[in-house]
């Protein structure tokens, strides 16, 4: 029972974990790399999260926070601000560049769409 009760618990996180991989590569601006970010942010957060549980508890000295994993840290929260920054900058940019004639509108019919692609080859 107890040992089911751990598998379905596992099973479900990861189900939940894929989930919102997916969601981040098809919904969050840049995709892959933004989830690529995300991991990298998650690697630096289990290193101080193993130091605050494991340190002098557990193991030996690689439990504990050292100056490597303090630097490794700085340089993912620079690139993960860094990143955030440009995406947001991109955006805009395209936004701005961009007249109301070139970007997307919804289309809410089969019978919009067909008149869309009729008109485009008339000119």
């Amino acid at each position: 029972g107890y040992a089911l009760a751990i598998l379905f618990a596992i099973g479900f996180m990861s189900m939940v974990h894929s989930a919102t991989f997916f969601h981040t590569v098809k919904y969050v601006p840049g995709g892959a790399t933004s989830a690529g970010v995300l991991k990298a942010l998650q690697a630096v957060l289990v290193f101080a999260a193993t130091s605050l549980a494991f340190c002098d508890r557990f193991g030996g000295e690689e439990m504990c926070f050292t100056m490597d994993k303090m630097i490794s840290l700085g340089i993912v929260v620079v690139g993960v601000v860094l990143f955030g920054k440009a995406t947001e900058i991109g955006q805009s940019r395209e936004t701005s560049d961009m007249s109301a004639t070139q970007m997307y509108r919804r289309i809410n019919s089969l019978s919009e769409a067909e008149f869309d692609v009729a008109k485009k080859h008339e000119v």
